[in-house]
C-alpha cells in the first residue's frame, strides 16, 4: 500500500504559485514517509523542520493573496493555518520519531491535514476568485 501523497489535478487550485508551493509541501511530507524506519533521527528532524519553515512561508503567501483579493473568509483560513502550526509545534519529535508507529501516525496527520486543506479549504478560496 502506498502511503505517500500522489499529486494529481484534483489538488490544483488554479493559482500557479499556490499549486507549486502545495507540490513542494507534498514532496516534503513524502520525504518523511520515505525516511521513517530508514533515516536517522537527525534527518527526520531536519525534514520536519523544513516542513515547519516551508508551511509558514506558504501560509504567508496564501494569506497575502487572500488579503489582496479581500477574501471574506480570510480570518477563518488564518485560524486553520495557525492551528496547523500549533499542532506541529506540539509534537514531541524525540518521542515520536523514536517510534516507527508514532512517526507513521504523525505522517498520517500531516497527509490528512494537507489533502483536506487543499481539496476543501483552499478550493473554496480559489473558487471565490473565479466568480
Amino acid at each position: 500500500m502506498n502511503k505517500k501523497i500522489i499529486w494529481d489535478k484534483s489538488f490544483e487550485t488554479g493559482i500557479d504559485e499556490v499549486d507549486a508551493q502545495h507540490q513542494r509541501l507534498v514532496e516534503i511530507i513524502n520525504s518523511l514517509a520515505d525516511g521513517i524506519g530508514h533515516a536517522s533521527m537527525k534527518d527526520l528532524q531536519g525534514i520536519l523542520s523544513k516542513l515547519k519553515e516551508y508551511a509558514q512561508y506558504h501560509f504567508q503567501t496564501e494569506e497575502g493573496i487572500m488579503e489582496a483579493s479581500a477574501y471574506t473568509e480570510l480570518e477563518d483560513h488564518k485560524a486553520e493555518h495557525s492551528a496547523f502550526v500549533d499542532q506541529i509545534l506540539l509534537f514531541d519529535l524525540d518521542v515520536i520519531l523514536a517510534s516507527e508507529g508514532l512517526a507513521w501516525d504523525m505522517f498520517h496527520f500531516l497527509r490528512g491535514w494537507l489533502t483536506n486543506h487543499i481539496l476543501v479549504v483552499d478550493r473554496q478560496f480559489s473558487t471565490s476568485l473565479q466568480t
